[in-house]
């Protein structure tokens, strides 16, 4: 039941009686506390909640879903992930081709990693020579990333796609939606995950990224591409280490095999090691071992 803009769930809640509440769909955005951004912004956009947004979490219901420390979600990001599920139901964003990695596709003595390779070219859903893939190296900054950058490149050649088909970017402002929308994958090097994460929000790189993601386009990503689509790649309640928030988990990569994950974590942790992916949809996430 669609009871809120938001996600959050009004029916049921206690405010409601005691505060003679209406909820923010029968008061047209104008709760007991109010007038509601959130379901103002949904209204004007002519959305009846916030999963049909195709940038969802804006900063808005990420700051209510991750970070108010009073009223926010607990557990993290549940509103957004309500959201997702009645846009999901409804037929109107049903993604489901996130694959993040912790080291690309193959292992370091260069065999393949078969099983990450077969989701990748299933959810490609087309030959791979014919792939177009936008690929970005952007947070590859220091000697070893970039060496690293170019065997991502050299893996994605292996697999099929042909190099004539790969556009590089470093972000940078100049992509445009129209552009981007133009490739079948969006893939993310490793490299520096702060830099990478700065260089996205400074470009409003990020809502480009998310339509691509909410049309179904595969987004790949390699250590620090994979860290970005966290709900945040430092402290967990800190808005300038906001991530993508593409998963409802946190994430460690390059991790020996046996580490357990942080139980203080204000969501499941996954430390993921070098020969495992995670497979995410909107529904939620599979780990995938090699």
């Amino acid at each position: 039941m669609i009871d809120s803009r938001c996600g959050l769930h009004c029916t049921g809640c206690s405010w409601k009686e005691s505060h003679g509440c209406g909820g923010c769909i029968t008061t047209q955005g104008h709760p007991f506390h109010g007038e509601c951004p959130i379901a103002m912004c949904c209204q004007a956009k002519g959305y009846t909640h916030c999963g049909e947004c195709d940038i969802i979490p804006c900063d808005k219901l990420y700051a209510y879903s991750y970070l108010d420390p009073d009223h926010g979600d607990k557990p993290q990001g549940a509103r957004v992930a309500t959201c997702r599920k009645w846009a999901a139901d409804s037929g109107r964003q049903a993604w489901g081709k996130v694959l993040l990695t912790s080291a690309g596709f193959e292992h370091m003595d260069g065999s393949q990693k078969t099983n990450v390779v077969s989701r990748f070219l299933e959810i490609l859903d087309k030959p791979a020579d014919t792939a177009k893939v936008l690929f970005i190296p952007t947070a590859a900054i220091s000697d070893e990333a970039k060496e690293m950058a170019v065997k991502c490149k050299e893996e994605l050649i292996r697999i099929g796609i042909l190099p004539e088909n790969m556009s590089i970017h470093d972000i940078d402002g100049s992509l445009n939606l129209e552009n981007a929308m133009k490739h079948d994958v969006i893939y993310f090097t490793g490299g520096d995950t702060e830099y990478l994460m700065e260089k996205i929000k400074a470009a409003k790189f990020d809502s480009i990224i998310k339509k691509m993601v909410y049309s179904n386009k595969v987004y790949v990503g390699v250590s620090a591409g994979s860290l970005i689509a966290a709900p945040n790649i430092g402290c967990p309640t800190d808005i300038k280490t906001a991530g993508l928030a593409l998963v409802h988990a946190y994430l460690s990569v390059h991790q020996p095999e046996g580490t357990p994950p942080n139980v203080d974590s204000p969501l499941p942790h996954i430390p993921l090691t070098d020969s495992q992916a995670l497979a995410v949809s909107w529904s939620g996430y599979g780990i995938i071992e090699d």
